[in-house]
């Protein structure tokens, strides 16, 4: 990142006490004193353009922002204060919102900054995967210094040579996978839905914005296991149960039969004992609002059936309809419903278990 001789520093703040001001107060004029041009509003009276845009100028200006954590500035741009308070705050926080927005989210000029530990939970969501300071001592200073700077303190050795490989038995490694990643992605799955009665068969939607990305996916599955998934190489788990920290709702997996798999190795010539699989799956949680009646309804008739389809369908983001594709529907028997709390650590559907882990945003080293 390009910047000044002397980088400029605009830093964001909220006066929540005179004590907490006079403390940002001494942090700017600390990093001025080392040569970093910081930007306070406390060293402005009044400035000709008004308030709004001297901080936006102020923002543009900057190489870096830094935004102090705290519960007065996390309350303020988040609306959990009264009207007409914060307004500053308010603003700046949009302003950077909306930067951060306009880079596709990539961060290399807004910087967390704390004073005590305890405020590491109100830096706000959008830099909570940014590399955090926590300037109460000398050497946490320095870090944060160093890298307004642009100095990398410990230098990256050249790379050597690699070692020789050791002689050993290989393992095949065998690849399959059901999910093709790049038409997963460009078709943006949001989620699942329910079709009773005007179908012959209880129907499961996969939702896509995007059809023609929705029609490859299941095209390719059909061209794959055909109109009816005989050997049910598709599998389909849905996971129940609550989630700390998660609206209620259930997970949706989709992902390989790994027997399936394994039976398709073998036949390729593979020897069970030194097979490797790797096992790709796409999973979201669906959050549904209507007390989960359609979902209750489907497992219902799921159970009586012992069968259904699974269909694609587009989804109008901006009206909410969904529209099924008949045509690519897939006839199914087996659907995997289970609890998250059967799930265990080696199981194939671990990786939720991941989702019950509270986050932490990553601290500098």
């Amino acid at each position: 990142m390009a910047q000044h001789e002397n980088p400029i520093v605009f830093i964001s703040y909220s006066q929540d006490t005179v004590a907490f001001a006079d403390k940002v107060l001494a942090f700017s004029n600390r990093l001025r004193s080392e040569g970093i041009d910081a930007i306070l509003d406390q060293y402005e009276e009044a400035p000709p353009e008004g308030w709004p845009r001297w901080m936006e100028n102020s923002i543009n200006k900057a190489d870096y922002v830094i935004v102090v954590g705290s519960k007065g500035y996390y309350d303020k741009i988040y609306g959990n204060v009264d009207q007409g308070k914060g307004r500053g705050v308010k603003w700046e926080g949009n302003l950077i919102y909306q930067k951060l927005y306009m880079s596709d989210s990539i961060n290399e000029k807004y910087i967390p900054v704390v004073f005590e530990e305890k405020d590491l939970e109100y830096i706000p969501t959008p830099l909570q995967g940014s590399t955090y300071y926590n300037v109460t001592d000398d050497a946490r200073f320095d870090k944060l210094y160093w890298r307004l700077r642009g100095v990398t303190t410990k230098e990256k050795p050249p790379l050597g040579k690699l070692r020789p490989l050791p002689e050993k038995e290989r393992k095949t490694l065998f690849v399959t996978s059901m999910i093709d990643l790049d038409a997963w992605n460009s078709a943006v799955w949001r989620g699942a839905g329910f079709v009773l009665g005007y179908l012959p068969l209880p129907t499961l939607l996969l939702p896509f914005v995007h059809e023609k990305y929705a029609i490859k996916i299941f095209e390719d599955w059909i061209a794959t296991v055909g109109k009816e998934d005989k050997n049910e190489d598709i599998r389909i788990a849905l996971v129940e149960g609550d989630v700390p920290g998660e609206a209620a709702g259930y997970y949706v997996v989709v992902g390989n039969n790994i027997d399936e798999a394994v039976k398709r190795a073998e036949a390729s010539g593979s020897s069970i004992d030194e097979l490797m699989i790797l096992n790709v799956s796409r999973i979201i949680r669906a959050n549904p609002n209507d007390g989960f009646q359609a979902f209750n309804y489907f497992k219902e008739a799921y159970h009586e059936y012992g069968e259904y389809m699974l269909m694609p369908a587009v989804l109008n983001e901006r009206t909410g309809q969904i529209k099924p594709l008949p045509k690519y529907g897939i006839h199914k028997k087996k659907l995997i419903y289970r609890h998250i709390s059967d799930i265990t650590e080696n199981d194939q559907d671990a990786i939720l278990l991941q989702k019950d882990k509270p986050y932490k945003p990553y601290k500098s080293k």
